[in-house]
């Protein structure tokens, strides 16, 4: 790999990166009227960057939801809040010991005992399956999943099944565990109430390529264009979702969010530089992982996006995604692609 190839992405990512830091800064301190509902407590949490959601939204009783990812940083926030609202919340994750210890933190703060834990490496389609059939034998309903898990950065390296790992985990994986949950999610959403899918991407989707000939990043690796196009492979997902939905006349919904610059553990794979900045600068120019959750949580239980679905999110606002996630030819080719990596039949071929 020749080293203009490797650092073009670099410099896209971190450009991108310091866009929205700079974005992040001018919003906190730009003041902001709170809404007549909302109590000058809350007003003064909000301008204070510790947005409380709980308040503001309806009660989630009866509700049930999947959260990947939720053992930590955005995902643990997101599990949190739901559970505060009501919902009967399930953490997917690949780690046994922190998902025991989330549920045990979340009934302690929510005191509720509505969380549970159910082990599911998105790195494996065996496990993803594995999970599936696990839920399915609660026979419960799914209200809203939470495509939040993923990595960022990491070397050169395969998943179980063979994929580079950012495709793979951060794509693939949801790819697979959305389409096995599609049914249950169907059986689920009503025409007053709809299901909800909301999957987590991030701003690097904005200079992400997609390579169709090499979604394996097999003839240059970079750790940032892979990352990057993974996240843009979710926004594209999510729109050809969206239209396979809207087509059968399901009572679904399919968003796609974009948390920001957070304060995670997500950083743990990047320049040395980096992250000593990271660690000196993050309290003024990071969000937390509960302002970073915020715009999750909207879309999985705000009434403003009942019935509404294919938008991209970014601070509870829908925007405008990168022009290439609009290419709808794209949509579908990724799409048709997707089914055959990961093992499934692509009834979406019969629908327009």
């Amino acid at each position: 790999m020749s080293l203009l190839s490797a650092l073009v992405p670099l410099l896209r990512v971190y450009c991108i990166g310091l866009r929205v830091i700079l974005h992040q800064l001018r919003r906190r301190f730009q003041p902001r009227c709170a809404p007549a509902s909302v109590s000058p407590e809350t007003s003064a949490q909000s301008r204070a960057g510790a947005p409380s959601l709980s308040p503001v939204f309806p009660t989630q009783n009866g509700k049930v939801a999947i959260v990947t990812g939720g053992t930590k940083g955005i995902g643990y926030q997101t599990v949190k809040h739901l559970a505060r609202l009501g919902m009967h919340v399930i953490i997917a994750g690949n780690s046994e010991s922190d998902g025991q210890e989330a549920v045990r933190k979340i009934k302690e703060e929510t005191l509720t005992g509505k969380v549970e834990f159910l082990y599911c490496d998105l790195a494996s389609m065996k496990s993803i399956r594995r999970f599936v059939q696990q839920f399915r034998a609660k026979n419960c309903p799914l209200h809203v999943l939470v495509n939040n898990a993923g990595v960022m950065l990491v070397p050169e390296r395969k998943t179980e099944d063979g994929f580079e790992e950012h495709f793979g985990l951060n794509y693939l994986g949801h790819f697979l565990l959305t389409n096995l949950l599609l049914d249950t999610l169907k059986q689920s959403g009503t025409h007053s109430h709809s299901a909800r899918i909301i999957t987590v991407s991030s701003a690097t989707h904005y200079v992400g390529k997609l390579h169709l000939n090499d979604l394996q990043s097999r003839c240059s690796y970079s750790p940032h264009g892979a990352y990057a196009q993974s996240k843009l492979a979710l926004v594209l997902f999510t729109y050809r979702l969206q239209h396979l939905l809207t087509a059968n006349g399901s009572h679904v919904t399919a968003n796609v969010v974009d948390p920001g610059v957070v304060n995670t553990e997500l950083y743990q794979h990047v320049f040395w530089v980096v992250k000593v900045v990271k660690w000196m600068t993050a309290w003024l120019f990071f969000k937390s992982p509960e302002e970073g959750a915020s715009t999750t949580i909207y879309a999985a239980v705000s009434p403003e996006m009942e019935g509404a679905g294919g938008c991209y999110l970014y601070n509870e606002e829908r925007t405008k995604s990168a022009d290439v996630a609009y290419d709808e030819e794209l949509q579908r080719r990724l799409w048709t692609e997707s089914c055959k990596m990961v093992g499934i039949s692509d009834e979406a071929s019969r629908l327009p």
